[in-house]
Order: structure tokens, then C-alpha cells, then sequence
């Protein structure tokens, strides 16, 4: 399972058994996660995540890096600022792709405003870069984005209007 980063909603679920089981959800899968991020796990409490989930999840963590092919097609995008070792996953098929960007951005009008951070961002100046040059590749032709936080617009493109570039949602 690839993974964004460490934080309660992302990866609580991992962790807790099937009702009535005993067992994890996904028994057999491994947990992706960039080196960075599994690297800062012991500060993750704060956001939801503490020592149990973490030491349920080590035995079937696998760390990634930036770039890395982790199934056909699929890329990891090492985005940090979020957190220390955030990740986006890019999917390409032909001349499409998809950037599942997963807490690099909160809300679409960080699209017209990527300088505008999120509460919880481990380090603002960084992941106000990481938005800036995401924001940029939304708006490349036959790029799809999926903002996991984006409500009932999660699929969507980058489009510049006349005050710069705006989150546009497409129906699925």
C-alpha cells in the first residue's frame, strides 16, 4: 500500500483489527513509506499515530525513495513539508497521468494560493515550494489531480483564468 505520510488519517486504519478477527486489514500487504518519513515515525503521536500503531505497522513497512517504480507505472514524488517525508504518487498510462498528492494541499484554493500553508505543515517554507511547482504540474496537459482532502472535488486540473491559476474539478 502506498502511502502518503504518518498521520492519523491516513494510516489509522492500518492498524486496527477486522471486528471479530483479530487481524489486520490487509493482511499480506506491505506499507510504503519514503525513508524520511518512517525515519521521523517517533514524532508522529502528536498527528494521531503512537507507539502501538507504529510498532503494528513496522514488521510490514517497506521504505521508498524519490522516483522509485513501485508498481507499472506508479512513481513516488518525495514531497516533503507536510511532514518530514510526505509523498505524492504519480501514475502514468500513455499521454495521461495522475499526481494523487495526498496532504501537499488541503483545499483547492491552495491552487491560487500555494504560499497559504495548513495548520499541521511540519515546515511551511518547504512545502509552500513543493505546492508552488505541484500547482505547476496540475497545469500540464493530460495531468489529473487527486486531492484526498478536496471534499467533493478531489479530481481535478490546474487552470489559469485571469487571477492565476485555479483548481478545476472534473466529473468521474
Amino acid at each position: 500500500m502506498a502511502i502518503t505520510h504518518l498521520h492519523g488519517d491516513h494510516v489509522g486504519w492500518l492498524c486496527r483489527p477486522l471486528p471479530g478477527s483479530g487481524l489486520p486489514a490487509f493482511p499480506r500487504a506491505e506499507y510504503l513509506f519514503t525513508e524520511p518519513e518512517w525515519a521521523a515515525r517517533d514524532h508522529m503521536e502528536a498527528h494521531g499515530v503512537g507507539k502501538a500503531e507504529i510498532d503494528a505497522m513496522a514488521p510490514k513497512v517497506r521504505t521508498v525513495t524519490d522516483g522509485q517504480e513501485i508498481f507499472p507505472g506508479v512513481r513516488v514524488r518525495l514531497m516533503p513539508g507536510h511532514t518530514p517525508g510526505h509523498t505524492a504518487y504519480e501514475i502514468n498510462s500513455g499521454e495521461q497521468r495522475l499526481i494523487a498528492f495526498g496532504d501537499a494541499m488541503h483545499s483547492p484554493i491552495q491552487i491560487s494560493h500555494p504560499e497559504w500553508s495548513a495548520a499541521p505543515d511540519h515546515d511551511t517554507a518547504q512545502s509552500t515550494d513543493f505546492r508552488r511547482q505541484l500547482v505547476a504540474d496540475l497545469q500540464e496537459p493530460g495531468t489529473i489531480g487527486f486531492g484526498v482532502h478536496f471534499a467533493d472535488m478531489v479530481f481535478g486540473h490546474a487552470r489559469q483564468d485571469d487571477n492565476g491559476p485555479t483548481w478545476r474539478p472534473i466529473d468521474v
